[in-house]
């Protein structure tokens, strides 16, 4: 009887094991990594998707490694009801990319571009299916945008500095603008719990170029002060 026990057990064991390994797709690259070191308008004119991943449930991708020479955007894609989020994990820091409950889309940003992206792990914890797409930042933009949720924009020339941004946002949680310049440097635009409307002097080097990094749980719109068409920056850009 006792041993009837234990290979049952162990049958159960085995099933649950595989069940959660059928529901796992294992990681696959689409592409070649583009080595990218110049952030100019005539550079190439849309996101390179580098490596994609899909599953279900939790799982941690282990040796997630990217080049320098570019800046690195992360889209995530999530379809269950219980809480959301997705950790880069190196040797040297832990980063929080996505924490959120229930249906989620959203990019953030995951390297600036001004190192190597260190080995790495990406890992997922959720109770329903999930994309991630890891892509450059390298596709064009308007100098004004608005969308909803969690961005990284499309790179836009900024031929002089010291111009007025406006931005508001209609979400109940954290709002965070992020401006990254092409010589390295960042700017903190906004930052924000709930509605925001407001404006933000920058201080971006003349004959730049620029992408923005928004945070945010509702609808948001970007004006860098150039009188631009205001464009949707997409789901998934």
């Amino acid at each position: 009887m006792n041993k009837f026990k234990k290979l049952l057990a162990f049958g159960l064991s085995l099933a649950l094991l595989c069940g959660t390994a059928m529901s796992v797709q294992a990681a696959n690259w689409i592409g070649p990594v583009t080595v990218r070191t110049d952030f100019s308008d005539n550079s190439v004119p849309a996101a390179v998707p580098v490596l994609q991943y899909a599953g279900t449930g939790n799982l941690t991708i282990p040796n997630v490694v990217l080049p320098q020479g570019t800046a690195y955007k992360i889209t995530c894609t999530y379809g269950g009801k219980s809480n959301f989020s997705v950790k880069f994990i190196t040797d040297e820091r832990t980063e929080l990319l996505v924490n959120a409950i229930g249906v989620y889309a959203g990019t953030t940003l995951l390297s600036d571009g001004n190192s190597a992206v260190p080995l790495g792990s990406l890992d997922v914890r959720g109770d329903g299916n999930w994309t991630i797409t890891v892509s450059t930042v390298t596709n064009l933009s308007t100098k004004s945008v608005t969308s909803v949720g969690d961005k990284v924009t499309g790179i836009f020339s900024l031929p002089s500095t010291g111009t007025t941004v406006s931005m508001s946002n209609s979400g109940k949680g954290n709002f965070i603008v992020w401006a990254h310049y092409s010589d390295g440097t960042s700017q903190l635009l906004a930052s924000a719990i709930g509605p925001y409307a407001g404006q933000m002097v920058i201080n971006n080097p003349k004959n730049t170029t620029c992408y923005l990094e928004v945070k945010s749980e509702g609808q948001w719109a970007v004006d860098m002060g150039y009188a631009d068409t205001l464009s949707l920056v997409p789901d998934i850009n």
